[in-house]
């Protein structure tokens, strides 16, 4: 190992310290079960939202075993994490991927394991830093000792049974129903995940769009056009607003006597093979389902599923992903 390069490095590390620190954003939370409940009908402006899917992890990258030094990540104030958001869960990770685990913030510094995409338990220690202009926690590290992972990668983690069982969610749909029939911007954006924001697929395998709270309250006067993707059965781009494309579509099911199916996303898997997400696996969902009409054979039901995260132990939109029957 020559001395020279490593001490130049060393200085230029020092020189660098002064650099602005980025935003620390703020931590992710819990959510209900099947239920065949039906909510009664009560009586739209958008920033342009963030428009591609879920940014993929960039965690299958092995660092090189070089004598490269750690990137230095900035302590934040964040308080450390009390017992009560444990523990955490991985999300937003495909099925090919996995999260990396490093020796400390930012992706430069020493791989020392992994979370598999659909792993739960994931105990945070409490520390956290910025790096590379994102949170990064530290969490205990299933191989031995601790790590750092990038904290939008982690949700808090909820079972099943405590989420269909908590009627916070229930009242979270209810208020998703008032804010999408009456246009109530300052509402959507309450329910808003101030954490991942609200990801809306009008079509499964179409466009992401991501819509954080303050995108949210103006999303119902928005006239950024959105490319859905190809619509199903007639691989035709969709092109639209909020307010154009998804809004009607979820008055369509909201306005109607729909049933609610908590975790269960019913036979919707005719029409999708993975209805609802694998990189969405840790994420609790109901699926608000409008069943089809006589007039029309059943073939005009309609369904829309909504993911729930929570954030510190407050349910909160994740999600909105729409299905119909496809020719």
């Amino acid at each position: 190992m020559h001395r020279t390069p490593l001490i130049l490095t060393l200085l230029a590390l020092i020189v660098s310290a002064c650099a602005a620190q980025p935003v620390v954003p703020t931590t992710p939370s819990p959510l209900p079960s099947q239920t065949a409940t039906s909510i009664p009908a009560t009586s739209t402006p958008l920033i342009s939202a963030s428009l591609t899917p879920p940014a993929s992890p960039t965690t299958t990258s092995t660092p090189t075993s070089t004598s490269v030094p750690q990137v230095a990540a900035t302590a934040t104030s964040i308080p450390p994490v009390t017992s009560i958001y444990n523990p955490y869960a991985v999300v937003r990770v495909l099925p090919d991927d996995v999260l990396n685990i490093r020796a400390a913030a930012g992706v430069g510094n020493r791989l020392v394991g992994t979370l598999q995409p659909t792993a739960s338990g994931v105990m945070r220690t409490g520390a956290s830093a910025t790096a590379d202009g994102d949170l990064w926690v530290e969490v205990q590290n299933p191989s031995g000792g601790t790590g750092w992972v990038n904290a939008d990668f982690l949700t808090e983690s909820v079972s099943s049974a405590s989420f269909c069982t908590d009627s916070r969610v229930l009242s979270l749909i209810q208020s998703l129903q008032t804010a999408m029939l009456k246009a109530d911007d300052d509402l959507l954006a309450s329910l808003v995940s101030p954490v991942h924001g609200m990801d809306v697929r009008l079509w499964r395998y179409g466009t992401v769009a991501n819509y954080s709270p303050e995108e949210a309250a103006w999303v119902f006067q928005s006239e950024y056009q959105v490319s859905w993707g190809a619509a199903p059965g007639t691989g035709d781009e969709t092109l639209g607003t909020f307010s154009a494309q998804p809004l009607p579509k979820l008055k369509e099911v909201l306005s109607s006597t729909y049933s609610l199916h908590c975790n269960d996303a019913l036979d919707l898997a005719l029409f999708s093979l993975q209805p609802w997400p694998p990189e969405y696996a840790n994420i609790n969902f109901y699926t608000l389902y409008k069943p089809g009409s006589e007039p029309y054979g059943g073939l005009d039901w309609r369904a829309w599923t909504v993911g729930v995260e929570y954030v510190q132990g407050q349910p909160k939109l994740f999600a909105l992903i729409h299905y119909q029957w496809e020719p």
